[in-house]
């Protein structure tokens, strides 16, 4: 425990997963410098590739990184997955290596609204998906955090609690989840997408978001508008009228604009059998296809710093 730190990190929920929970393949990598491959490969092998990345300007908290510090990931108001750190790049504060750090890290987060990347890598190692509140966490630190934004170091002192509440976590084997039917994994990695969708567009998603008996797969909140503005309902496998049923008591509730999201099949049997008898839904919901849904989170994720700077967006 002495000498370790604890760092806490804060980003886009696409960001978090694609990086820290899935990890990347390596082919998804571009990889400039041979001395990093030949690391990668030993650290990962043929598994998925883990890591974080800082700009420039944030050196000295990078150069303050050592190997097995924990860095914690702070997600709407909570840390959802806890890391340590494998090794560091640039191995050398040299302007070739930082140019190639800098390859590699837009080739899995792109870049920001001013067209810059995050050149200062750091690569993880036994990665576990907690739930730790940022209240607990200020309880343990003795720390008033009302949130977490960009990336910071905590005081050493004040970590050690911290340290010690991780290490309980590490000393329990990780949670294998259960198996779960191909259809179910579907829809939750649509509901993943359209979640982190709204968040890079610049409303407020909630996942399985309750109202009295109902609750919705995804929501998007604009405050302080009263309800939400954007409902969708991801339907793979079930009842196909419960679920526009659900999406129609949002649209009376709240008058929300609704979405469903299904296969090309489902779609055309939502279109020919349901909303002829729900006559009131039809010029309402919009129907999509889950292909579409895919190709626009791939795209949005790659190209959302170019709507920043042409400005098709608020910031």
């Amino acid at each position: 425990m002495i000498g370790m730190k604890v760092f806490l990190a804060s980003g886009f929920f696409k960001n978090i997963k694609r990086s820290v929970m899935d990890g990347v393949k390596a082919d998804e990598l571009e990889v400039r410098d041979h001395l990093l491959k030949e690391k990668i490969l030993k650290y990962y092998g043929d598994g998925p590739i883990k890591l974080w990345a800082l700009k420039e300007p944030l050196h000295d908290r990078w150069a303050s990184i050592d190997e097995e510090d924990y860095v914690l990931f702070y997600h709407a108001g909570k840390f959802i997955y806890v890391g340590r750190v494998s090794f560091k790049y640039p191995f050398a504060e040299e302007n070739k290596q930082i140019k190639a750090g800098g390859y590699l890290a837009e080739s899995v987060w792109g870049r920001d609204v001013n067209g810059e990347t995050w050149p200062l890598l750091f690569f993880l190692k036994d990665v576990r998906e907690i739930d730790l509140p940022l209240s607990k966490l200020n309880e343990l630190a003795g720390y008033n955090l009302t949130s977490v934004r960009g990336f910071m170091k905590m005081q050493e002192k004040k970590g050690q609690n911290v340290i010690e509440y991780l290490q309980q976590v590490y000393l329990k084997p990780p949670v294998k989840p259960p198996a779960k039917p191909l259809e179910l994994i579907q829809h939750d990695e649509i509901v993943d997408a359209i979640y982190a969708l709204g968040e890079l567009i610049g409303y407020k998603p909630e996942r399985k978001w309750r109202h009295k008996r109902y609750e919705f797969d995804v929501v998007w909140h604009k405050p302080p508008r009263i309800g939400p503005k954007y409902v969708f309902e991801v339907h793979v496998k079930g009842s196909l009228e419960k679920a526009l049923l659900r999406l129609k008591h949002a649209y009376d509730l709240w008058e929300s604009q609704i979405f469903l999201v299904s296969t090309e099949d489902q779609l055309e049997e939502a279109q020919s059998k349901f909303l002829g008898e729900l006559h009131e839904l039809k010029d309402k919901v919009t129907l999509l296809n889950i292909k579409d849904v895919e190709e626009f989170y791939g795209f949005k994720g790659k190209f959302e710093w170019l709507e920043r700077k042409f400005g098709l967006k608020p910031t």
